[in-house]
């Protein structure tokens, strides 16, 4: 009788051994799928080794990174509140969620969730930059203003650092700050090689009077994510030069589809509509 309950016991740990090296070949299947940016095949296979082993929060994280990826944001927060729950103290699903939030237009849900990835040592840049977005969003320009510093402190790369200017210099005008404002415009030159923040760096050039507002407007046709970030700027830029109606006409380009709802100037943009109503 004792060699049979051996035998079980032994039977069910190899069992589950078994188990959780399949569910560890998944989520690297998964994540070599999510280098490749093969999204679909990524979530499945994330998907296989949570379906192997729900306990990992890892695997949740590894999901709701690609989830986000697929523009499917509040699956995505669903996924990174899983990998939270499984480790409270996980500062890149806190830092994750916090991003995500902003993306679906809950900027008021992002500040405690980046709050807490800070107090936990999480990425400084990507800390900086989404906190200072969350109370840009949230008309704070003050705040904003001041977490802009770690933005450009932290900065990693000449594309950090112009999308975080971009927003600076909005965020410091807007806080009556216009001094400050005008060293960041400092930055701004025509012929900075960049890649994927160019947008940045024209709105910069709009206000430095570099650039016109056709000039800048023509980038608004490279694709769906383009419009909104462009849109935004185009907007703000009528709107700190107290033209209300142009503003609006560009906010609503920027909130509206075939603009990406999730880029920032999207968010920026619905924000903005929201205020001018009342």
């Amino acid at each position: 009788m004792l060699t049979l309950v051996l035998a079980l016991i032994l039977a069910v740990a190899q069992g589950a051994h078994d188990t959780a090296g399949a569910a560890k070949k998944a989520f690297e299947e998964g994540n070599a799928f999510f280098e490749k940016t093969e999204n679909d095949k990524a979530l499945a296979a994330f998907d296989r080794a949570i379906a192997l082993d729900a306990t990992q929060p890892e695997f949740h994280l590894a999901r709701c990174r690609t989830l986000a990826r697929l523009q499917r944001h509040p699956d995505a927060i669903t996924s990174c509140t899983e990998a939270i729950r499984l480790r409270p103290v996980y500062a890149a699903a806190l830092l994750d969620r916090g991003h995500f939030q902003i993306n679906t237009r809950h900027a008021d849900r992002a500040l405690p969730d980046l709050i807490r990835a800070r107090e936990l040592n999480a990425d400084p840049h990507g800390v900086a930059y989404h906190l200072a977005l969350a109370h840009y969003m949230l008309g704070d320009y003050q705040k904003a203003a001041g977490e802009y510093e770690s933005c450009i402190a932290t900065a990693k790369t000449p594309e950090n650092t112009f999308s975080c200017s971009a927003w600076q210099y909005a965020a410091l005008v807007r806080a009556g700050r216009k001094d400050d404002a005008a060293k960041v415009l400092e930055r701004a030159t025509p012929g900075v090689k960049l890649q994927g923040s160019e947008a940045y760096l024209d709105r910069l050039l709009l206000f430095k009077g570099v650039k016109t507002e056709e000039e800048v407007a023509q980038r608004m046709t490279v694709d769906n994510l383009q419009l909104p970030t462009v849109a935004y700027g185009l907007g703000l830029w009528h709107l700190v030069n107290g033209r209300d109606a142009q503003a609006r006409e560009y906010f609503e380009k920027a909130a509206a589809p075939p603009a990406q709802q999730t880029a920032f100037g999207s968010v920026a943009a619905y924000y903005e509509l929201q205020r001018m109503k009342k």
